[in-house]
């Protein structure tokens, strides 16, 4: 996510995780130049200056980087959030917009205006049409009032008898007088609801089916205070400091999750065109974001926009431990070094961070070793020197441990907004498809009450003509909600009667077998409806769907029922495609995918070709367990790549599925966020696994036996060797190594050190341990065991302790081995830091025996001219 504010640098101070580390690298900051001042005094040679700005340039990088990142999971969290306030609210209210076109076409309205017309209408007129405004609003539950007037604006019936309204001047009625629009949409205070501040009422003028001319306006009063409640609370949890927000065109709130932080009416500034803002309300800064409505099938709503704001002193408050607690650690390791999640860069830091203390380590060794040789120094100096030395090192481990565990936190912080998103946008996809359902067992229960369909099923036998006016209602109301593939009539034998779709027109007069038919023909009760099995149906082509359907009944007698076929596969695919998380650009996360599973682990819908509709799902099945509206996560391998996978259980929509619905259905949305290769993981893991740095602990208790020699001591791959600190010249990294002809040979090279070319022995070659030496930055060490033995070169993995050994506590390595193929003298049992250890103590003059040995054989096998060392004296130069 972009930063287009330059205030990323004040809110750090909000970032508690940040500043913890910030003051830890402070006071090791205290500490290095303390450090430094001591080792030029006491001349210990360890030039610190480049270890100082080293690993100042790296903790910057690291702490602006995780900066960064925590800006940017507060962002992601409450954009989401902003965004799905919005486009539910605008979903929902895409249902309202047929919900009226289809009331106001009602006979039973056009029939009672003609009644009032005409002088005729009488009570007990207005209490059947009332009741049919009960019918409706038990079924369309988002209502709280249904108003019928005449073209004058008088309220003839109405549903809430509480409303002291009895003539309305809104000009919401004027409008839809003059308009042959489907729908008018208002928000706004009306003295059609005299108690609400403001109102969200749909109007629309009721004709005559064959007439364009007003008869009155049908209004339908939204229950807009109630809706984004439960949308709010769905979105933020008790213990979140966000607050949720609807802004009208203006700026204005209309509708807040907490209204005693920010109030409704208030204008505020909106972040509109940016990807945050902080911004200051009543005294106190927030950081803000705001989102347009995607729309939803072209509607795009009244002009709404969703705008999410949290106090700024709470919107880093470090939360991801709780958040990960739950994940297996392998495989937050293995994420957490995904290139598909961080740069090379943020990858690179540990090694960078290694490599500065490896070669700080290097130093720390080589100033023992000199302050070995340098005889000017008494032994209080030394001791001093060694102590010193050691706590430039240990200062060293303590910045690079420091570092390692802000990256640990930044790359955390990553994943955790990855599962956090897989949670929150598996609950968007169920959210949707409860709201979806929730209309159509609304639909099915509510056009069983079609006048037309009960007046005529009623009849013993049906004649063509009365087939023919059922297929025209049932075309005309699937023509209006497109959800529907097929409606169908069927009678109280089960015979179809009627469809909406032509295409299974050939079925008319087929008896419907299905277990839903049954059981719809056995309601009772005008709010009762059944839903089948998801299933493959003649009806729908013979691929599997959801049919919900309720019984028809007049004068109390059930005369027939009517299914409605949900048209699932591209239904079902859309609302997976609108949960889909979308990047800075607002395309789909690329690999990304969402699906629904029953309890039975039968895949619904999936946007995944791998798994179609009707297979059995098995990744991670105990995630399709959950209790309804509960919700979970994890990291799973699948097809090779690492996932974030989040999953929430179907709980209903208001009283769908809910405690008094009897219709239990158990989906699970999961949603799939790509997190990483599993090659690509492993081949970094792998090429980071075989680099070896200069690791080892400085020695805490400096107190010897007085006839203890001090080892140098280093690592071939994990086994542990040395030699006589006395022995050791020094420690470099070296790149110019010049290769033999003889690729076999246990000499990796020549090398110019100083004025001088020496023989690097490939200690690995020699003692047949598994080692390939890196291309770069080679560890050498220089050793010369006497002023008239040559100098030559040992190829290492990387340095250790130097710890005094007693001779003593050395014992030859025949106690140990019948044989050995190696130049040592013996071996010796050494506490370290990780407890004791074996040590393999080498012998220089054996060393160049072995040099010799292979020098002689090189030129032996050579068939030309022996090794040429000033040749290669002046190549090495």
């Amino acid at each position: 996510m972009t930063t287009t504010n330059s205030n990323l640098a004040a809110m750090k101070q909000s970032m508690s995780s940040l500043n913890r580390y910030r003051e830890s690298l402070q006071q090791l900051q205290g500490t290095w130049d303390n450090l430094s001042l001591l080792s030029q005094l006491s001349g210990t040679g360890t030039d610190m200056s480049e270890t100082r700005q080293a690993f100042g340039k790296i903790t910057t990088d690291v702490l602006d980087s995780l900066a960064q990142e925590t800006l940017n999971k507060t962002i992601t969290a409450i954009t989401a959030k902003a965004q799905v306030a919005v486009d539910i609210v605008v979903r929902n209210l895409f249902e309202r917009t047929a919900d009226i076109g289809f009331l106001s076409t009602d006979d039973n309205l056009s029939n009672f205006l003609d009644k009032h017309l005409a002088g005729l209408a009488e009570a007990h007129d207005i209490i059947q049409l009332r009741e049919r405004f009960n019918e409706y609003v038990q079924k369309y539950s988002v209502y709280f009032n249904v108003i019928l007037l005449d073209a004058a604006g008088n309220i003839l019936v109405q549903l809430d008898d509480t409303n002291p309204t009895t003539q309305s001047h809104d000009p919401l009625i004027k409008e839809a007088l003059h308009s042959n629009a489907a729908y008018i949409e208002a928000f706004h205070h009306s003295d059609l609801a005299p108690t609400h501040s403001s109102s969200l009422i749909y109007a629309r003028k009721v004709c005559h089916d064959d007439s364009d001319a007003a008869l009155g306006v049908l209004c339908l009063c939204f229950k807009f205070e109630n809706e984004m409640d439960g949308i709010f609370q769905d979105l933020i949890g008790k213990n979140e400091w966000c607050v949720g927000l609807l802004l009208d065109e203006q700026d204005r709130v209309i509708a807040s999750s907490d209204h005693y932080q920010i109030p409704l009416g208030a204008t505020l500034e909106h972040a509109q065109g940016q990807d945050w803002i902080v911004t200051r309300f009543a005294g106190r800064l927030y950081l803000a974001v705001t989102r347009e409505t995607k729309g939803y099938q072209g509607y795009m709503g009244p002009g709404w926009r969703g705008h999410v704001m949290i106090p700024l002193e709470h919107a880093f408050e470090d939360n991801v431990s709780s958040i990960i607690a739950g994940i297996d650690t392998k495989l937050l390791k293995k994420v957490m070094r995904s290139p598909l999640l961080f740069s090379q860069t943020l990858l690179g830091i540990p090694k960078q961070a290694a490599t500065i203390q490896s070669k700080l380590n290097q130093s720390v060794w080589n100033g023992n070793i000199w302050q070995k040789r340098d005889a000017s120094h008494n032994a209080q100096q030394n001791n001093f020197s060694k102590m010193l030395l050691w706590e430039i090192s240990n200062t060293g481990f303590k910045t690079q441990n420091v570092v390692e565990k802000t990256v640990a936190d930044l790359y955390q912080t990553v994943v955790a907004v990855m599962l956090e998103n897989s949670r929150f946008f598996a609950s968007l996809a169920v959210d949707i498809m409860d709201r979806n359902l929730y209309e159509r067992a609304n639909d099915c229960r509510w056009w069983a009450l079609t006048a037309t369909f009960q007046r005529l099923l009623a009849k013993p036998e049906l004649s063509s003509q009365e087939k023919s006016a059922i297929t025209k209602v049932l075309v005309y109301i699937n023509k209006a909600y497109t959800v529907y593939s097929n409606l169908v009539v069927f009678d109280r034998n089960g015979y179809i009667v009627a469809t909406s779709n032509p295409a299974y027109q050939r079925m008319v007069g087929e008896t419907i077998t299905a277990d839903w038919a049954k059981a719809a023909l056995q309601l009772r009760q005008s709010q009762d409806y059944v839903v089948s099995d998801f299933e493959p149906s003649p009806l729908y082509g013979n691929q599997p769907t959801y049919i919900y359907a309720a019984a028809i009944r007049h004068q109390e007698q059930t005369v027939g029922g009517i299914g409605i076929v949900f048209d699932s596969t591209p239904q079902f695919s859309a609302m997976l495609m609108d949960a889909l998380p979308h990047n800075a650009d607002n395309d789909v996360v690329k690999g990304s995918f969402t699906l629904y599973v029953d309890e039975k682990l039968c895949v619904i819908s999936s946007t995944s070709r791998d798994f179609a509709v009707g297979s059995h799902f098995t990744v991670h099945p105990e995630l399709c367990k959950l209790t309804p509206g509960s919700t979970g996560f994890d990291i799973a391998l699948y097809n090779g790549n690492y996932y974030a996978v989040g999953a929430r259980a179907s709980s209903g929509y208001r009283e769908y599925k809910g405690a008094v619905d009897n219709y239990k259905n158990h989906v699970t949305a999961l949603i799939f966020i790509p997190l990483g290769k599993a090659a690509d993981i492993n081949a970094m893991i792998d090429s980071e696994n075989l680099l070896q740095q200069n690791q080892f602990k400085p020695a805490s208790n400096m107190t010897t036996a007085d006839n203890a020699e001090e080892y140098a001591t280093f690592y071939i791959d994990k086994h542990w060797l040395g030699l006589p600190a006395a022995h050791i010249v020094e420690a470099i990294q070296a790149n110019n190594i010049k290769p033999l002809p003889d690729t076999s040979s246990v000499l990796e090279g020549m090398f110019k050190h100083g004025d001088n070319v020496v023989p690097v022995l490939n200690l690995a070659r020699l003692t047949g341990i598994d080692f390939q030496a890196p291309e770069q930055d080679k560890q050498i060490i220089i050793v010369q065991a006497g002023p008239k033995l040559p100098k030559f070169g040992l190829l290492v993995s990387a340095l250790g302790e130097i710890p005094a050994i007693a001779p003593n506590a050395i014992e030859p390595l025949s106690a140990f081995f019948a044989t050995i193929n190696i130049p040592a003298e013996g071996i010796a049992k050494v506490m370290t830091d990780k407890g004791e250890n074996l040590l393999i103590l080498l012998s220089a003059i054996n060393l160049i025996t072995r040099i010799s040995e292979a020098a002689q054989q090189a030129n032996s096998q050579t068939s030309a001219s022996p090794v040429n060392t000033d040749e290669i004296l002046e190549q090495a130069a």
